[in-house]
């Protein structure tokens, strides 16, 4: 495709539809659609303001810069194919579908939804049990040794040889199973929903990996939580169960091919990331609305009533295995928090909840700030060095999180258990101290030790006692202390080669410093209820570092069964987010832009509310007739990584004329080569409108010259003569207007948009040799296709798709020498609903079109609707 802002005719360089029509660049070379120049990276982030050298690593909302590098690495990715193919065979077979099939199209996905509940329900159940018997073997072999050793020593190192035990077998699960398998996976996860292909993210090998991770991660000491891994250990059952085929078990059931194509299966996935939350955090509507909120870029009434049922169906099978079978189903909460009339707020306890809003949402900015740049060193630090170097890492931070944990513990001073105050009477749970996990340590008989309270067993356990309505558990200095080391942890600990999660730390870390806000009041201002604060603390924490607001508040809700505080619980989260939004965007945002994914916001930078389509696309750009040689084709895909070809069209084939004749056919399909060779043809069309234009100019002056002598002869005939030039000048005028505008109207019509075509459509028809020979195309009616009997029928050529399309390269193998002289007619399958932009739109418009209906190639065309570039996600980024 040439790079062809001009179509080849002369043009009013002022027409506003226009703009840049000659090639010229206002401020700066587009560099084949990457931004570039001072205009584009100066000034546009806002507050602030960046320049073209430099970058910072986090922004405010909306002022996302990224860099020439960024795109490059971003050239990585591929986009899914969201929409589907509006082609001749799909017709058909949309015509040809009976009813039946589409009621168990619609049963399977309520069939394929409940399965994927009841997987992750049994995982999440597995899970929570080997982590409690594994945490459970490390704290039993730590307290024998309280009692036999008389130095604290020899249990601090039993406790960090199990610590360095279960972190390294959680780093080698990740070398051996590969890097998907670390850290959260959520950025990937919104990747995939956004319209990214991100390699291996979902298949069997990553979520073992992960899930088997995770479990040692979990109970080595690290700061971390399950919640964010189940959300990608959730999507990658989703994408299994949903698929019927395995590239690691190595089997494909084509006959589920109704499914398996990239809009169900994003469908399924996102009922799978929702019911992962779910199941561990006990809250199925929060699930739902998690995915929604904070996972899928794309929604529907449909897929919201299929996401709650798996996410109903996860949390109940989940709550099955670990309350057991004979047990009544109080809740589905982890954390039940109770309904009370004795502990209720004031409304004047609405101002110190909205401060510790603000406190919540400077804290989550600051964890964005320093943890998006500690992940950004270490990226670099092992960007050559080898995964020795990542294991090194993971045991430094664990014998740190272990010393921390087990160290300021002997310092803390032993308090009675008969100190606590127990529950009032007018609490739903009356025997909740009861379930309190107090830590003796070093303490005596009777006595426990508040700092080993928190830090000497689970998270959740921890979370359970500083939500506890018992008072006079913990001193000020303890949660002040463990707050500030659990922060810092947190930090260091998030981005780890571990399968790790940040939702229960920041809990923690949010609860502890509420609850001290709340006894620092009840001391010293008014009588309330410390446990009120530790939740308000727990929700504005989250607020701050991962943004989330409707789903948080119904998680904080279904959690911990706290309806009588939805109100402080929405205010705190409200002013938490706004507060973190001044700063930095959340931390799954940076941390997608960390990993360079293409990721597109609802709304659109400021940056590009200033450009048009013309100074983003990509002006490399192949076309292809709508009947092309298979040597035509397979020289493109050899030689051309693009996976989008729009389909232009030959006029001949539409228009009145007869095909049947050789002549006409053989002048149709000589247009192949008049097509391959558009930047010569374009260049010559150049050359000859020069040169007629020196010629017009030059006799234009002869003919002055002419009327000016015969005006020196005779006044008469020169009145005569000039009428009569002047008739001549004007007959001449228009015929050659008219010359021009002919050939103006063939240039244009050579390169008019008529579909699109995929290179994996194109590697079918190449292995499957669908070619057709002149004899065959003569007696194809090309204007209605009647009599047509398409070689290759729509489920079939579904099926070819989902499967493992070969290289190139090998399916070039099997084409002969004649097969490369035959026709592809691409007509029956080239998608005729291409998006196609204007080239002088607003590059705002064509990035919320390309993200609303989630598109993966947009054509640019010109005024004349000739094809002039392409936008992908790439540009638009």
């Amino acid at each position: 495709m040439n790079n062809n802002y001009k179509a080849g005719t002369p043009i009013n360089g002022n027409d506003y539809l226009l703009l840049n029509i000659d090639g010229t660049k206002d401020d700066a070379d587009t560099d084949n659609g990457l931004f570039s120049g001072s205009n584009f990276f100066g000034g546009g982030g806002g507050g602030g303001g960046c320049n073209n050298n430099q970058t910072s690593i986090t922004h405010r909302r909306h002022h996302k810069m990224t860099t020439r590098k960024d795109r490059e690495l971003m050239s990585h990715f591929e986009s899914l194919d969201f929409n589907s193919i509006d082609n001749i065979i799909h017709r058909k077979y949309t015509l040809e579908k009976k009813k039946y099939q589409k009621i168990l199209k619609t049963l399977g996905k309520w069939v394929i939804c409940s399965l994927i509940g009841v997987v992750v329900g049994l995982v999440c159940y597995c899970l929570k049990e080997s982590v409690d018997q594994l945490q459970s073997l490390k704290l039993t072999q730590v307290k024998k040794f309280y009692s036999t050793e008389s130095t604290i020593f020899v249990p601090f190192l039993v406790y960090l040889g199990f610590n360095l035990c279960y972190g390294l077998i959680s780093s080698l699960l990740v070398c051996i199973f590969g890097p998907m398998s670390s850290s959260s996976g959520l950025p990937e996860v919104k990747g995939y929903l956004n319209g990214i292909r991100i390699a291996k993210a979902f298949n069997l090998k990553t979520v073992l990996g992960k899930l088997i991770s995770l479990i040692f991660s979990f109970s080595s000491g690290l700061v971390l939580g399950p919640e964010g891994p189940m959300f990608h250990i959730g999507a990658g059952i989703g994408s299994s169960m949903s698929q019927f085929k395995s590239k690691t078990l190595k089997f494909h059931l084509k006959s589920f091919w109704v499914f398996q194509n990239d809009s169900d299966k994003r469908d399924f996935i996102s009922c799978g990331a929702a019911a992962g939350i779910a199941a561990a955090f006990g809250a199925p509507i929060g699930g739902v609305l998690f995915c929604l909120e904070e996972g899928s870029s794309f929604w529907s009434r449909q897929l919201t009533w299929r996401t709650f049922f798996s996410c109903l169906i996860a949390t109940m099978t989940a709550n099955l295995f670990l309350q057991g079978f004979a047990q009544q189903i109080h809740d589905y909460g982890v954390l039940t928090f109770g309904v009370s009339k004795s502990y209720l707020y004031t409304y004047t306890e609405l101002i110190p909840f909205m401060i510790m809003g603000v406190i919540g949402g400077l804290l989550g900015a600051i964890f964005v700030h320093v943890n998006v740049r500690v992940n950004h060193w270490r990226k670099k630090l092992f960007e050559n060095k080898s995964k020795v170097h990542k294991l090194l890492e993971v045991c430094a931070i664990v014998l740190l999180s272990s010393a921390i944990c087990f160290f300021p513990a002997l310092l803390a001073h032993c308090r009675p258990i008969s100190g606590i105050s127990g529950l009032t009477p007018g609490t739903c749970d009356p025997g909740d101290d009861t379930t309190l996990i107090l830590n003796q340590f070093n303490c005596a008989e009777g006595y426990y030790n508040p700092m080993a309270t928190l830090t000497l067993t689970t998270l959740e356990n921890s979370l359970q006692i500083v939500f506890s309505r018992s008072s006079n558990i913990f001193t000020p200095l303890t949660l002040l202390a463990f707050s500030i080391f659990y922060y810092v942890l947190t930090i260091i600990t998030s981005g780890l080669y571990v399968a790790s999660g940040i939702f229960i730390p920041m809990m923690l870390i949010g609860s502890s410093w509420g609850r001290l806000i709340g006894i620092f009041l009840s001391k010293y201002f008014i009588s309330i209820d410390p446990s009120i604060y530790a939740l308000i603390g727990a929700a504005s924490m989250m607020a701050g570092s991962l943004r989330m607001t409707i789903s948080l508040v119904v998680i904080i809700v279904e959690l911990t069964e706290t309806t009588q505080y939805l109100l402080p619980v929405i205010l705190s989260v409200m002013v938490g987010k706004w507060c973190g939004d001044i700063f930095n965007e959340s931390i799954y945002e940076h941390l997608i832009e960390l990993k360079h994914i293409p990721y597109l916001n609802s709304q659109p930078p400021n940056h590009l509310r200033k450009k048009t389509v013309a100074e983003a696309m990509s002006t490399d750009v192949k076309t292809l007739p709508e009947i092309v040689k298979v040597k035509t084709v397979l020289t493109i895909l050899e030689t051309c990584p693009h996976n989008g070809f729009p389909v232009v069209m030959l006029p001949q084939l539409h228009s009145n004329s007869n095909l049947n004749d050789s002549n006409q056919l053989s002048l149709s399909l000589n247009l192949n080569d008049l097509n391959n060779n558009n930047n010569n043809n374009n260049n010559n069309n150049n050359n000859n409108n020069n040169n007629n234009n020196n010629n017009n100019n030059n006799n234009n002056n002869n003919n002055n010259n002419n009327n000016n002598n015969n005006n020196n002869n005779n006044n008469n005939n020169n009145n005569n003569n000039n009428n009569n030039n002047n008739n001549n000048n004007n007959n001449n005028n228009n015929n050659n207007n008219n010359n021009n505008n002919n050939n103006n109207n063939n240039n244009n019509n050579n390169n008019i948009l008529c579909g699109l075509i995929l290179r994996s459509q194109l590697s079918v028809l190449l292995r499957r040799k669908l070619f057709n020979s002149p004899d065959d195309l003569k007696n194809i009616d090309f204007i209605s296709d009647k009599g047509y009997n398409l070689p290759i029928d729509h489920s079939e050529f579904s099926q070819e798709l989902a499967s493992k399309i070969p290289p190139i390269h090998e399916i070039s193998k099997s084409i002969t020498k004649e097969d490369l002289d035959m026709y592809i007619d691409l007509r029956p399958y080239m998608n005729f609903a291409v998006v196609s932009i204007k080239n002088y739109s607003s590059l705002s418009e064509a990035y919320q079109i390309f993200r609303q209906v989630g598109l993966r190639h947009m054509v640019v065309i010109n005024v004349f609707n000739n094809v002039v570039g392409m936008l992908t996600r790439k540009d638009l980024c």
